[in-house]
Protein backbone atom coordinates (compact mmCIF):
# COMPACT_ATOMS: atom_id res chain seq x y z
CA UNK A 1 0.00 0.00 0.00
CA UNK A 2 1.33 3.25 -1.08
CA UNK A 3 1.83 5.43 2.04
CA UNK A 4 1.27 9.42 0.88
CA UNK A 5 3.14 12.09 2.94
CA UNK A 6 1.50 15.94 3.56
CA UNK A 7 2.67 17.64 5.71
CA UNK A 8 0.92 20.79 6.25
CA UNK A 9 3.28 22.29 8.97
CA UNK A 10 7.26 22.41 9.34
CA UNK A 11 7.22 20.31 12.12
CA UNK A 12 5.78 17.20 11.10
CA UNK A 13 8.63 14.14 10.94
CA UNK A 14 8.75 10.97 10.32
CA UNK A 15 9.58 8.87 12.84
CA UNK A 16 11.38 5.17 12.04
CA UNK A 17 13.85 3.61 15.06
CA UNK A 18 16.02 6.18 16.59
CA UNK A 19 15.69 8.43 13.07
CA UNK A 20 12.94 11.55 12.00
CA UNK A 21 12.95 12.99 8.90
CA UNK A 22 11.46 16.03 7.73
CA UNK A 23 10.59 16.07 4.44
CA UNK A 24 10.08 19.91 4.30
CA UNK A 25 12.95 20.51 5.22
CA UNK A 26 14.82 17.45 3.73
CA UNK A 27 16.88 16.41 6.87
CA UNK A 28 17.37 13.56 8.49
CA UNK A 29 18.03 13.25 12.61
CA UNK A 30 19.25 10.54 14.71
CA UNK A 31 18.39 10.95 18.43
CA UNK A 32 18.07 14.28 17.74
CA UNK A 33 21.50 14.98 16.12
CA UNK A 34 21.99 15.80 12.19
CA UNK A 35 23.22 14.00 10.13
CA UNK A 36 24.89 14.93 7.13
CA UNK A 37 23.51 13.63 3.64
CA UNK A 38 23.17 15.87 0.50
CA UNK A 39 19.46 16.42 -1.33
CA UNK A 40 19.43 13.20 -3.87
CA UNK A 41 20.04 10.89 -0.95
CA UNK A 42 17.04 12.80 1.10
CA UNK A 43 14.92 12.56 -2.46
CA UNK A 44 15.65 9.17 -2.38
CA UNK A 45 14.30 8.33 0.90
CA UNK A 46 11.14 10.22 0.80
CA UNK A 47 11.04 7.62 -2.31
CA UNK A 48 11.38 4.59 -0.59
CA UNK A 49 9.14 6.44 2.68
CA UNK A 50 6.47 7.34 0.50
CA UNK A 51 6.58 3.39 -1.19
CA UNK A 52 7.42 2.12 1.82
CA UNK A 53 7.08 -2.03 1.80
CA UNK A 54 7.09 -1.80 -2.08
CA UNK A 55 9.65 -2.62 -4.28
CA UNK A 56 11.26 0.37 -6.08
CA UNK A 57 12.81 -0.32 -9.26
CA UNK A 58 16.42 1.46 -10.40
CA UNK A 59 14.71 3.34 -12.86
CA UNK A 60 11.74 4.98 -10.69
CA UNK A 61 14.42 6.04 -8.46
CA UNK A 62 16.49 7.68 -11.14
CA UNK A 63 13.29 9.35 -12.43
CA UNK A 64 12.14 10.53 -9.23
CA UNK A 65 15.45 12.39 -8.18
CA UNK A 66 16.91 13.17 -11.70
CA UNK A 67 13.66 13.64 -13.84
CA UNK A 68 15.72 16.24 -16.08
CA UNK A 69 18.61 14.78 -16.10
CA UNK A 70 20.53 11.53 -17.87
CA UNK A 71 22.35 9.49 -14.70
CA UNK A 72 23.27 5.84 -14.48
CA UNK A 73 23.26 3.20 -12.12
CA UNK A 74 26.30 3.93 -10.41
CA UNK A 75 24.44 7.06 -9.18
CA UNK A 76 21.81 5.04 -7.31
CA UNK A 77 23.86 2.97 -5.88
CA UNK A 78 25.98 5.30 -4.49
CA UNK A 79 23.35 7.19 -3.18
CA UNK A 80 21.59 3.84 -1.55
CA UNK A 81 25.26 3.42 -0.25
CA UNK A 82 25.03 6.82 1.62
CA UNK A 83 21.35 6.28 3.09
CA UNK A 84 22.62 2.61 4.53
CA UNK A 85 25.42 4.04 6.44
CA UNK A 86 23.15 7.10 7.34
CA UNK A 87 21.10 4.34 8.92
CA UNK A 88 23.71 2.11 10.06
CA UNK A 89 22.70 -0.90 8.32
CA UNK A 90 25.68 -2.76 7.87
CA UNK A 91 25.38 -3.77 11.64
CA UNK A 92 21.38 -4.54 11.76
CA UNK A 93 19.35 -7.72 11.13
CA UNK A 94 16.49 -6.32 9.86
CA UNK A 95 17.39 -3.67 7.56
CA UNK A 96 15.74 -0.45 6.85
CA UNK A 97 16.43 -0.81 2.68
CA UNK A 98 16.35 -4.06 1.33
CA UNK A 99 17.74 -4.27 -1.95
CA UNK A 100 16.02 -7.48 -4.17
CA UNK A 101 17.99 -8.37 -6.63
CA UNK A 102 17.21 -7.50 -10.42
CA UNK A 103 14.32 -5.50 -9.29
CA UNK A 104 14.85 -2.66 -6.83
CA UNK A 105 15.06 -1.80 -3.12
CA UNK A 106 12.32 -1.75 -0.73
CA UNK A 107 11.82 0.63 2.79
CA UNK A 108 11.23 -2.74 4.93
CA UNK A 109 10.70 -0.63 8.44
CA UNK A 110 7.36 0.99 9.72
CA UNK A 111 7.33 4.95 9.85
CA UNK A 112 4.90 6.82 11.82
CA UNK A 113 3.71 10.42 11.29
CA UNK A 114 4.83 12.65 14.57
CA UNK A 115 4.89 15.83 15.78
CA UNK A 116 7.86 16.74 16.45
CA UNK A 117 10.03 19.86 18.32
CA UNK A 118 11.63 22.40 15.69
CA UNK A 119 14.25 20.70 13.68
CA UNK A 120 18.16 21.19 14.32
CA UNK A 121 19.77 23.01 11.35
CA UNK A 122 21.35 20.78 9.31
CA UNK A 123 25.22 20.17 8.70
CA UNK A 124 27.33 21.45 6.09
CA UNK A 125 30.96 19.96 5.79
CA UNK A 126 32.27 20.79 2.50
CA UNK A 127 34.92 23.39 1.17
CA UNK A 128 34.91 22.22 -2.14
CA UNK A 129 36.21 24.97 -4.62
CA UNK A 130 33.21 25.67 -7.02
CA UNK A 131 34.57 25.27 -10.70
CA UNK A 132 33.25 27.48 -13.42
CA UNK A 133 34.73 25.94 -16.41
CA UNK A 134 33.28 22.48 -18.34
CA UNK A 135 34.26 18.98 -17.39
CA UNK A 136 34.07 18.31 -21.23
CA UNK A 137 34.93 14.55 -22.64
CA UNK A 138 36.01 13.89 -18.47
CA UNK A 139 32.74 12.04 -17.79
CA UNK A 140 34.12 8.26 -17.84
CA UNK A 141 37.07 8.91 -15.44
CA UNK A 142 34.62 10.98 -13.48
CA UNK A 143 32.69 8.28 -12.89
CA UNK A 144 35.28 5.88 -12.69
CA UNK A 145 36.70 8.48 -9.67
CA UNK A 146 33.96 8.62 -8.00
CA UNK A 147 33.64 4.69 -8.12
CA UNK A 148 36.72 3.89 -7.07
CA UNK A 149 36.65 6.18 -4.10
CA UNK A 150 33.79 4.31 -2.91
CA UNK A 151 35.43 0.76 -2.96
CA UNK A 152 39.30 2.13 -2.25
CA UNK A 153 40.82 4.35 0.45
CA UNK A 154 43.69 6.27 -1.21
CA UNK A 155 43.62 7.00 -4.83
CA UNK A 156 46.31 9.15 -6.46
CA UNK A 157 45.03 11.02 -10.13
CA UNK A 158 48.22 11.43 -11.71
CA UNK A 159 49.10 13.47 -14.99
CA UNK A 160 51.29 16.25 -16.49
CA UNK A 161 50.44 19.22 -15.71
CA UNK A 162 47.84 21.03 -17.33
CA UNK A 163 45.44 17.65 -17.97
CA UNK A 164 42.85 18.16 -15.62
CA UNK A 165 43.70 16.37 -12.48
CA UNK A 166 42.00 19.17 -10.22
CA UNK A 167 39.09 19.19 -11.96
CA UNK A 168 38.63 15.63 -12.20
CA UNK A 169 39.29 15.10 -8.19
CA UNK A 170 37.09 18.09 -7.33
CA UNK A 171 33.99 16.88 -9.65
CA UNK A 172 34.00 13.26 -8.57
CA UNK A 173 34.14 14.40 -4.86
CA UNK A 174 31.33 16.38 -5.42
CA UNK A 175 29.28 13.57 -6.48
CA UNK A 176 29.86 11.64 -3.35
CA UNK A 177 28.44 14.64 -0.97
CA UNK A 178 25.89 12.00 0.24
CA UNK A 179 28.23 8.94 0.34
CA UNK A 180 30.66 10.71 3.07
CA UNK A 181 28.37 11.61 6.33
CA UNK A 182 31.22 13.75 8.13
CA UNK A 183 32.13 15.74 4.65
CA UNK A 184 34.36 16.41 2.46
CA UNK A 185 37.35 18.67 3.06
CA UNK A 186 39.42 20.20 0.47
CA UNK A 187 43.49 20.65 1.05
CA UNK A 188 45.44 22.78 -1.89
CA UNK A 189 49.35 22.22 -1.29
CA UNK A 190 50.41 24.43 -3.80
CA UNK A 191 51.00 27.51 -1.93
CA UNK A 192 53.19 24.92 0.75
CA UNK A 193 56.97 24.71 0.57
CA UNK A 194 59.02 21.86 2.03
CA UNK A 195 59.01 24.02 5.44
CA UNK A 196 55.40 23.89 6.16
CA UNK A 197 54.27 21.52 8.74
CA UNK A 198 51.27 19.60 6.22
CA UNK A 199 49.39 17.74 8.99
CA UNK A 200 49.28 21.44 11.06
CA UNK A 201 47.84 22.85 8.04
CA UNK A 202 45.34 20.26 7.79
CA UNK A 203 44.30 20.81 11.28
CA UNK A 204 43.45 24.51 10.47
CA UNK A 205 41.49 22.94 7.81
CA UNK A 206 39.36 20.73 10.10
CA UNK A 207 40.22 23.26 12.81
CA UNK A 208 41.02 20.78 15.81
CA UNK A 209 44.36 20.87 17.89
CA UNK A 210 47.30 18.67 16.06
CA UNK A 211 47.53 16.61 19.52
CA UNK A 212 44.06 15.20 18.75
CA UNK A 213 43.67 14.83 15.09
CA UNK A 214 44.42 11.10 14.73
CA UNK A 215 41.27 10.65 17.43
CA UNK A 216 38.97 13.09 15.95
CA UNK A 217 39.57 11.42 12.33
CA UNK A 218 39.30 7.99 13.68
CA UNK A 219 35.33 8.92 14.10
CA UNK A 220 34.93 10.99 11.12
CA UNK A 221 33.55 9.21 7.99
CA UNK A 222 35.21 11.51 5.42
CA UNK A 223 36.67 12.41 2.17
CA UNK A 224 39.69 14.20 2.13
CA UNK A 225 41.30 16.07 -1.30
CA UNK A 226 44.81 16.60 -1.35
CA UNK A 227 45.29 18.65 -4.31
CA UNK A 228 48.75 19.65 -5.87
CA UNK A 229 51.16 17.47 -3.93
CA UNK A 230 53.98 16.97 -6.40
CA UNK A 231 56.09 19.19 -4.59
CA UNK A 232 56.21 17.48 -1.50
CA UNK A 233 54.92 13.77 -2.64
CA UNK A 234 57.39 12.33 -0.30
CA UNK A 235 55.53 14.65 2.73
CA UNK A 236 51.91 13.63 1.71
CA UNK A 237 52.68 10.31 1.34
CA UNK A 238 53.59 9.55 4.83
CA UNK A 239 50.80 11.94 6.17
CA UNK A 240 48.43 9.40 3.96
CA UNK A 241 49.74 6.23 5.28
CA UNK A 242 49.52 7.59 9.33
CA UNK A 243 46.07 8.86 8.40
CA UNK A 244 45.08 6.37 7.32
CA UNK A 245 46.11 3.74 9.17
CA UNK A 246 44.33 5.47 12.53
CA UNK A 247 41.33 6.34 10.91
CA UNK A 248 38.86 3.42 9.46
CA UNK A 249 36.61 5.27 7.59
CA UNK A 250 38.93 8.00 6.13
CA UNK A 251 39.48 8.04 2.22
CA UNK A 252 41.88 10.05 0.42
CA UNK A 253 42.05 11.18 -3.14
CA UNK A 254 45.19 13.19 -4.40
CA UNK A 255 46.45 15.03 -7.24
CA UNK A 256 50.08 14.67 -8.22
CA UNK A 257 52.15 14.56 -11.31
CA UNK A 258 54.01 11.07 -9.65
CA UNK A 259 52.13 8.39 -7.30
CA UNK A 260 52.94 8.88 -3.71
CA UNK A 261 54.07 5.02 -3.67
CA UNK A 262 52.11 4.74 -0.42
CA UNK A 263 50.31 1.59 1.19
CA UNK A 264 47.41 0.50 -0.03
CA UNK A 265 47.41 3.17 -2.72
CA UNK A 266 45.72 2.94 -5.97
CA UNK A 267 46.38 5.27 -9.31
CA UNK A 268 44.83 6.67 -12.08
CA UNK A 269 46.70 8.35 -14.67
CA UNK A 270 45.09 10.70 -16.63
CA UNK A 271 46.19 11.34 -20.10
CA UNK A 272 45.10 14.06 -22.89
CA UNK A 273 41.53 14.84 -23.92
CA UNK A 274 40.68 12.62 -27.67
CA UNK A 275 41.45 14.12 -30.47
CA UNK A 276 41.74 13.12 -34.42
CA UNK A 277 44.71 11.30 -36.21
CA UNK A 278 46.51 13.30 -38.72
CA UNK A 279 45.02 10.46 -41.02
CA UNK A 280 41.29 11.84 -40.41
CA UNK A 281 39.45 13.58 -43.00
CA UNK A 282 36.44 14.62 -41.19
CA UNK A 283 33.15 16.31 -41.41
CA UNK A 284 32.36 18.66 -38.84
CA UNK A 285 29.61 16.22 -37.53
CA UNK A 286 32.32 13.71 -37.46
CA UNK A 287 35.21 15.88 -35.37
CA UNK A 288 32.47 16.52 -33.11
CA UNK A 289 33.06 13.34 -31.51
CA UNK A 290 36.32 14.09 -30.39
CA UNK A 291 36.35 15.69 -26.79
CA UNK A 292 39.10 17.64 -27.86
CA UNK A 293 37.43 19.27 -30.62
CA UNK A 294 34.50 20.11 -28.28
CA UNK A 295 36.70 21.71 -25.70
CA UNK A 296 38.73 24.01 -28.18
CA UNK A 297 35.37 25.15 -29.71
CA UNK A 298 33.87 25.98 -26.60
CA UNK A 299 36.84 27.61 -25.10
CA UNK A 300 37.23 29.59 -28.96
CA UNK A 301 33.28 30.68 -27.81
CA UNK A 302 34.07 31.83 -24.93
CA UNK A 303 36.14 34.89 -26.75
CA UNK A 304 33.51 34.73 -29.78
CA UNK A 305 29.94 33.66 -29.02
CA UNK A 306 28.97 33.66 -32.75
CA UNK A 307 32.63 30.98 -33.12
CA UNK A 308 30.96 27.31 -34.51
CA UNK A 309 32.26 24.14 -35.76
CA UNK A 310 31.90 24.11 -39.41
CA UNK A 311 33.14 22.09 -42.57
CA UNK A 312 35.05 25.14 -43.34
CA UNK A 313 37.09 25.17 -39.91
CA UNK A 314 37.04 21.93 -39.41
CA UNK A 315 40.82 20.64 -40.72
CA UNK A 316 42.13 24.10 -39.07
CA UNK A 317 40.70 22.79 -35.68
CA UNK A 318 41.91 19.38 -35.69
CA UNK A 319 45.12 20.40 -36.68
CA UNK A 320 45.36 22.49 -33.79
CA UNK A 321 44.01 19.88 -31.24
CA UNK A 322 46.25 17.70 -32.92
CA UNK A 323 49.84 20.13 -32.27
CA UNK A 324 48.76 20.59 -28.43
CA UNK A 325 48.19 16.76 -28.06
CA UNK A 326 44.49 16.97 -26.57
CA UNK A 327 45.70 18.77 -23.30
CA UNK A 328 43.48 20.67 -21.83
CA UNK A 329 45.23 23.83 -20.23
CA UNK A 330 46.94 23.94 -23.88
CA UNK A 331 43.97 23.92 -26.06
CA UNK A 332 42.41 26.71 -23.58
CA UNK A 333 45.50 29.16 -23.54
CA UNK A 334 45.39 29.07 -27.44
CA UNK A 335 41.68 29.54 -27.65
CA UNK A 336 42.08 32.65 -25.98
CA UNK A 337 43.77 33.86 -29.17
CA UNK A 338 40.52 33.15 -31.43
CA UNK A 339 39.41 36.83 -31.58
CA UNK A 340 43.02 37.94 -32.83
CA UNK A 341 44.76 35.51 -34.60
CA UNK A 342 42.05 33.75 -35.89
CA UNK A 343 42.66 29.34 -36.44
CA UNK A 344 45.05 30.13 -39.22
CA UNK A 345 46.82 32.70 -36.90
CA UNK A 346 47.06 30.25 -34.30
CA UNK A 347 48.00 27.24 -36.46
CA UNK A 348 51.04 29.36 -38.01
CA UNK A 349 52.08 30.51 -34.13
CA UNK A 350 51.81 26.99 -33.16
CA UNK A 351 54.11 25.85 -35.57
CA UNK A 352 56.71 28.16 -34.43
CA UNK A 353 56.72 26.51 -30.73
CA UNK A 354 54.45 27.31 -28.25
CA UNK A 355 55.10 30.77 -26.93
CA UNK A 356 51.49 31.05 -28.31
CA UNK A 357 50.46 29.43 -25.32
CA UNK A 358 51.54 32.58 -22.70
CA UNK A 359 48.08 34.46 -21.62
CA UNK A 360 46.97 32.59 -19.18
CA UNK A 361 44.49 33.57 -16.06
CA UNK A 362 45.35 36.18 -13.78
CA UNK A 363 43.93 34.53 -10.78
CA UNK A 364 45.84 31.44 -11.33
CA UNK A 365 48.93 30.14 -8.99
CA UNK A 366 51.69 31.35 -11.18
CA UNK A 367 53.01 27.58 -12.61
CA UNK A 368 49.29 27.18 -13.39
CA UNK A 369 49.05 30.67 -15.58
CA UNK A 370 50.46 28.92 -18.55
CA UNK A 371 51.66 26.09 -19.92
CA UNK A 372 55.22 26.98 -20.25
CA UNK A 373 54.83 28.03 -16.34
CA UNK A 374 53.79 24.25 -15.60
CA UNK A 375 56.47 22.41 -17.69
CA UNK A 376 58.99 24.83 -15.87
CA UNK A 377 57.57 23.83 -12.39
CA UNK A 378 57.64 19.77 -13.39
CA UNK A 379 61.25 20.40 -14.97
CA UNK A 380 62.66 22.00 -11.89
CA UNK A 381 61.71 19.16 -9.78
CA UNK A 382 64.24 16.87 -11.96
CA UNK A 383 67.25 15.47 -10.80
CA UNK A 384 70.13 16.62 -13.03
CA UNK A 385 70.55 13.51 -14.96
CA UNK A 386 66.50 13.08 -15.54
CA UNK A 387 67.32 17.00 -16.99
CA UNK A 388 69.52 15.87 -19.06
CA UNK A 389 67.94 12.67 -20.18
CA UNK A 390 64.71 14.65 -20.82
CA UNK A 391 66.00 17.35 -22.56
CA UNK A 392 68.05 14.43 -25.25
CA UNK A 393 64.87 12.62 -25.75
CA UNK A 394 63.68 15.83 -27.43
CA UNK A 395 65.40 14.41 -30.41
CA UNK A 396 63.25 12.01 -30.69
CA UNK A 397 59.82 12.13 -32.36
CA UNK A 398 56.54 10.42 -32.18
CA UNK A 399 56.78 6.94 -29.99
CA UNK A 400 59.65 4.91 -29.59
CA UNK A 401 60.94 2.10 -27.77
CA UNK A 402 62.85 1.94 -24.12
CA UNK A 403 66.23 -0.08 -26.21
CA UNK A 404 65.70 3.28 -28.37
CA UNK A 405 65.94 5.31 -25.69
CA UNK A 406 69.05 4.34 -23.77
CA UNK A 407 70.92 3.80 -27.25
CA UNK A 408 70.20 7.59 -27.88
CA UNK A 409 70.93 8.63 -24.16
CA UNK A 410 74.25 6.40 -24.03
CA UNK A 411 75.64 7.43 -27.13
CA UNK A 412 74.78 11.53 -26.95
CA UNK A 413 74.02 12.55 -23.51
CA UNK A 414 74.58 10.59 -20.52
CA UNK A 415 77.70 7.98 -21.73
CA UNK A 416 79.42 8.55 -18.82
CA UNK A 417 76.18 7.15 -16.81
CA UNK A 418 75.70 3.92 -16.30
CA UNK A 419 72.72 1.83 -18.15
CA UNK A 420 71.55 1.42 -14.64
CA UNK A 421 71.29 5.00 -14.15
CA UNK A 422 70.11 5.92 -17.29
CA UNK A 423 66.81 3.18 -17.13
CA UNK A 424 66.22 4.50 -13.86
CA UNK A 425 66.44 8.26 -15.15
CA UNK A 426 64.01 7.27 -17.90
CA UNK A 427 61.65 5.66 -15.64
CA UNK A 428 61.30 8.34 -13.18
CA UNK A 429 60.40 10.86 -16.84
CA UNK A 430 57.78 8.45 -17.00
CA UNK A 431 56.53 8.68 -13.17
CA UNK A 432 56.54 12.20 -13.18
CA UNK A 433 54.00 12.68 -16.13
CA UNK A 434 56.65 14.07 -18.62
CA UNK A 435 57.24 11.08 -20.64
CA UNK A 436 53.87 9.07 -21.65
CA UNK A 437 53.27 5.31 -22.01
CA UNK A 438 51.70 3.69 -25.02
CA UNK A 439 51.01 0.09 -24.28
CA UNK A 440 50.31 -1.82 -27.38
CA UNK A 441 49.76 -5.37 -27.83
CA UNK A 442 53.87 -6.76 -28.46
CA UNK A 443 55.94 -4.11 -27.04
CA UNK A 444 55.70 -0.93 -24.63
CA UNK A 445 56.12 2.28 -26.80
CA UNK A 446 57.10 5.63 -25.38
CA UNK A 447 56.49 9.21 -26.34
CA UNK A 448 56.62 13.27 -25.27
CA UNK A 449 53.89 15.03 -26.01
CA UNK A 450 54.39 17.61 -28.90
CA UNK A 451 54.04 20.59 -26.41
CA UNK A 452 56.30 18.68 -24.03
CA UNK A 453 58.76 18.28 -26.72
CA UNK A 454 59.38 21.54 -28.02
CA UNK A 455 59.63 22.68 -24.20
CA UNK A 456 62.71 20.03 -23.98
CA UNK A 457 63.53 21.24 -27.53
CA UNK A 458 64.11 24.62 -26.37
CA UNK A 459 66.19 23.95 -22.82
CA UNK A 460 67.96 21.58 -25.44
CA UNK A 461 69.22 24.43 -27.56
CA UNK A 462 69.87 26.78 -24.76
CA UNK A 463 71.82 24.53 -23.04
CA UNK A 464 74.26 23.72 -26.21
CA UNK A 465 74.31 27.14 -26.85
CA UNK A 466 75.40 28.20 -23.07
CA UNK A 467 77.91 25.29 -23.67
CA UNK A 468 79.42 26.71 -27.06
Amino acid sequence: MTMQIKTPTDNLALRFGPFLFYPEQRLLTEDGRALSLGGRAMDMLLVLLERRGETVSKEELMQAVWPTSVVDEISVRVHIAALRRALGDSHRKELYITTLPQKGYRFSRDVTLVAAAEPPAGPRKCNLPALLSTTEGREVEIDKVANLLTQRRLLTITGPGGIGKTTVAIRAAQRLKDFFSDGIHFLDLACLDSNDDLSQSLCELLRVEKSTLPGHLAKQHMLLVLDNCEHLVSESALLAESLLGSADNLTIVATSREPFRADGESVMHLGPLPYPVASDVLTAQEAQGYAAVRLFVYRCQSRLPDFVLNDDNVADICAICRRLDGLPLALELAAVHIDVLGLRGIALQLEEGVKVLSQGKRTAMKRHQTLQAALDWSYGMLEACEQSCFRTLSILNGSFSLEQALELLDALDCGSRSRARLLEAVTQLVTKSLVEVERGREEVRYRLLDTTRSYALDKLKQRELAEG
